[in-house]
């Protein structure tokens, strides 16, 4: 090995000394969203902009013993009163379909194949789900019958001859529980997979998988005669989700308690999660203590690289030819919503509410000329 050798360089009292200069190649600029070249890009570029319905694809769980798994089917066809369409194309109804899918799908013998045991009360279950519990959800308006054709088909297009299946459709019109239909307003499919191929292989759902189907749900609706869309939240400026589930969950058992939908008896206890918001508003409110601001950096962050593409996209379209395109890009950009974490639209709503504001504080605050909607419960009990 050569001997090393150490460089000694002169300076000069009068000069700056080195004068580093990275001389390193610039890295990649910003990417466009859509591809002016593509029809399909250009098509899906003309649904955002003019903010067609977006078609909604989330997994909201899954049972990982045959019990949960039977009863997640029970909630869903109500405990028989709603048909279940399986993979085999039947209509199924009654209080026994749920038993009957478990036995058929073989999911006791499944559990039994695995090695690891059932967790000790109080212990996180980590052993691998027996079915998936998906929903596929399109706004308000949509015709029902439409959404559970497009269901029937992504799933027979995914799933068939492979995954065990079945579904169900929640009307709002004909669900005989309307408030536990994702508000009473929009129609959405719950779709039950089993986990594990006739052939053995597992499937797994990762976050580039829920967007490929949210593209397919879009594109069997769309073939149906539905407008429907399936861009990334973030182009559209917004985050990845209002408020964790269990606390949207939550606020809906607040809002139907308040309606009288629920016996006033049973008033639903306190959100320990969104109570330890609340106090941080609080603290904020009364005492200036800044929150932990890590996670709306993020999504500044997320906003920045987004609006720097949108900017590529309006420049690719210009070169293009696409010049009213392009200005109809740079009008959708000015629309984007503020960027805000879900402390900050706890925050909003927690202000705007001023009368139940006042009895959390005990005090008298500013008025506030924004209405918000009610957010939850903002009083110091539980």
């Amino acid at each position: 090995m050569p001997k090393k050798r150490t460089a000694v360089v002169a300076r000069d009292k009068t000069a700056p000394g080195l004068d580093l200069i990275s001389r390193g190649r610039k890295g990649p600029s910003a990417r466009p969203l859509f591809d002016p070249s593509s029809p399909e890009s250009m098509a899906s570029l003309q649904r955002t902009l003019d903010r067609v319905p977006e078609v909604m694809v989330k997994v909201t769980g899954g049972g990982r013993d045959p019990e949960t798994a039977e009863a997640h089917i029970d909630y869903i066809d109500r405990k028989g009163e709603l048909e279940v369409l399986t993979d085999e194309g039947e209509f199924l109804k009654g209080k026994d379909v749920s038993a009957h899918l478990v036995k058929d799908w073989k999911l006791d013998t499944v559990i039994h194949q695995r090695h690891r045991d059932a967790p000790l009360p109080g212990e996180k279950d980590k052993r691998a789900k027996l079915v998936h519990n998906i929903v596929l959800s399109m706004p308000q308006g949509t015709p029902p019958q439409k959404v559970l054709e497009a269901a029937e088909f992504f799933a027979r297009e995914n799933f068939a001859l492979s995954n065990r299946y079945a579904m169900v459709l929640h009307d709002p019109a004909t669900d005989p529980k309307r408030d536990k239909t994702e508000s009473g307003k929009n129609p959405h499919v719950h779709l039950v997979v089993k986990a594990v191929s006739e052939t053995g292989e597992r499937l797994y759902i990762r976050k580039d998988t829920l967007q490929i189907w949210r593209e397919q749900f879009a594109q069997a609706l769309r073939d149906r005669g539905i407008e429907a869309n399936a861009t990334p939240a973030a182009i559209r400026g917004k985050g990845k989700s209002s408020a964790k589930t269990a606390i949207h969950q939550h606020q809906e058992r607040i809002e139907q308690w308040r309606s009288g939908t629920h016996d006033k008896q049973s008033k639903p206890v306190a959100s320990t999660l969104l109570q330890g918001r609340v106090e941080q508003v609080i603290n904020e409110l009364i005492n200036g203590v800044t929150p932990d601001l890590t996670g709306k950096e993020k999504l500044k962050a997320t906003r920045q690289t987004v609006m720097e593409s949108w900017v590529a996209t309006e420049n690719a379209l210009r070169e293009a030819g696409f010049s009213e395109k392009a200005d109809q890009v740079v009008e959708f950009i000015k629309t984007l919503p503020p960027v805000k974490s879900d402390y900050d639209i706890l925050k909003d709503k927690m202000v705007a509410d001023k009368n139940r504001l006042q009895e959390a504080l005990g005090q008298k605050m500013p008025s506030v000329d924004k209405t918000v909607t009610r957010y939850d419960d903002f009083t110091q009990h539980r």
